[in-house]
């Protein structure tokens, strides 16, 4: 009977089907064959020169692992005078789901392979994309000191799918050869797939406090256990103990849905409802994958199952990036209001509550060791300025003064803005004199007005909290030296300016 394949055939009284196929010729010699026979345990012959055989003896496979597999054959020999023979064995049932089967060279055949497995390479790669951009978020936060943990649970997690992914494949289950290890580190990979999900639960809100979630963690640690302790003495293999994992995925997924769903109606929190959802795709997932396994035993439950667990990691990455953004946003703000509190917006410099803050903490504290300059300053003429040019002038020259006290005292103490026109500056262990810090002010006052619009004038006085004898004086008599000295050396100013402005008349005159 003539055969072409695809096709479904019914052999009976349970004998293996035997294929003949004498229309080779040499110039397919060197070229490979492939085709997905490994569910019927595939021989391929030529004449009676076995090219290829599969078994799994080394690694005990199931039907719906079988069926994902290709069975690829070098074609070496006498190709137009011996027949190639496919012999599929008979799985109890009669029937035969024959696959195409594809001639080409050994490149040829590589690209049909990654082909057919596209949708998974697809997923295994943007799996290990979104992986990256969740360990890097993980790896910043840390190095700026604020930890987030359930990146890292995610980045674990589609790590650990894009492994279990692209091992189970049937492009790598090819490339390795069959290779019994690609199937162990498979299925160590599927028992540990919901631990991260789970852990990253676990991280949300105040799940932390349900122990049954700790419980169900170590379930799946011993599952991995006892079963690598079955394994490796021979009582079971791992693929008799599949539905032990598949069992305890199930219970785990519908623990945590019930965990998350009474802390959604505890707190309202959009993050769990947010991570609920993303378990949810999850158990879709997962319940079609099982479903298509066990009972229509077809071989693409694996694509549902991948794509379930890429809608449910998206999920969990962008509800923990939107989280993150919200946290780093309150935390700016909080910043930005705190340092309000310290400082006057338009000058950046601390502002009276500081300053006063500190001066308090120096009457509060039993002893100041060393002397410590108080420095009062005051913005001459700046109510002329406002009158005469507007508010936004006045704002510019007091700025301009912040700069200025910054560039003479920031290096030796703080500088505050503690009124309108008034500024201060605490410098502790001075090395200078008086004269000394004045002198600084006014050459940084001078370099500013050589390329002002408005001219800057600073009246500045100051006071060592020591006295002669190496007394503290008291805070009151500090401050009061500070301001006399400031209201001598504004008054020499505004002398000095007068004087002129009186030149200037006379020699207009």
């Amino acid at each position: 009977m003539k055969v072409t394949l695809p096709c479904s055939l019914t052999v009976k009284d349970g004998a293996d089907l035997v294929l003949y196929n004498d229309s080779l010729s040499s110039a397919d010699t060197s070229k490979s064959m492939t085709t997905r026979g490994a569910v019927y345990r595939l021989w391929i012959l030529l004449g009676d020169q076995i090219l290829y055989a599969y078994e799994d003896s080394d690694f005990p496979r199931n039907e719906q692992m079988r069926s994902k597999l290709d069975c690829t054959a070098s074609l070496q020999g006498d190709l137009e005078s011996q027949p190639l023979i496919l012999i599929y064995q008979n799985q109890g049932d009669d029937r035969f789901e024959l696959p195409a089967v594809y001639l080409g060279s050994s490149g040829s055949i590589f690209r049909w392979q990654a082909k057919n497995d596209g949708f998974t390479l697809a997923m295994v790669f943007t799996m290990l994309l979104f992986g990256v951009i969740a360990l890097g978020i993980y790896l910043y936060l840390l190095a700026v000191r604020m930890p987030e943990p359930r990146f890292a649970n995610v980045a674990c997690s589609l790590f650990i799918c894009a492994i279990w992914c692209a091992l189970d494949s049937s492009l790598v289950q090819q490339l390795s050869g069959m290779s019994p290890t690609v199937c162990y580190i498979s299925f160590y990979a599927f028992m540990t797939l919901a631990v991260p999900t789970i852990h990253f639960v676990r991280n949300t809100g105040q799940m932390r406090r349900f122990r049954s979630l700790d419980l169900c963690l170590l379930l799946f640690y011993l599952n991995v256990v006892v079963q690598s302790l079955l394994d490796f003495f021979g009582v079971c293999s791992f693929i008799d103990m599949l539905p032990v994992t598949h069992l305890l995925l199930a219970v785990g997924t519908a623990l945590v849905m019930l965990l998350m769903l009474r802390e959604y109606e505890r707190t309202h929190q959009r993050e769990i409802l947010a991570a609920l959802t993303a378990v949810a795709f999850l158990a879709a997932g997962g319940l079609l994958a099982i479903l298509f396994y066990w009972l229509l035993k077809v071989p693409y439950y694996g694509a549902i199952f991948e794509l379930g667990i890429l809608i449910h990691i998206i999920c969990l990455l962008c509800t923990q990036i939107n989280t993150t953004v919200n946290s780093l946003r309150f935390q700016a703000e909080a910043a930005v209001y705190q340092r309000l509190s310290q400082e006057y917006c338009l000058t950046g410099l601390a502002n009276r509550r500081s300053f006063d803050e500190y001066l308090a903490g120096l009457e509060t504290a039993p002893d100041v060791k060393g002397n410590m300059a108080l420095v009062f300053m005051d913005l001459n003429g700046l109510k002329y300025v406002n009158d005469q040019f507007g508010h936004s002038v006045g704002d510019e020259l007091i700025i301009a003064a912040a700069r200025c006290i910054e560039n003479a005292f920031s290096e030796m103490g703080t500088c505050y803005r503690i009124g309108g026109d008034e500024f201060a500056a605490i410098l502790p262990d001075p090395a200078d004199t008086p004269e000394d810090w004045q002198n600084r002010l006014e050459q940084s006052v001078r370099l500013y007005n050589q390329t002002a619009r408005h001219r800057l004038s600073i009246a500045c006085g100051a006071s060592l909290l020591l006295d002669e004898l190496g007394r503290s004086k008291r805070l009151s008599d500090w401050k009061y030296e500070a301001d006399q000295a400031m209201y001598v050396c504004k008054q020499r100013q505004m002398q000095e300016l007068r004087n002129r402005e009186g030149e200037t008349m006379c020699d207009g005159i």
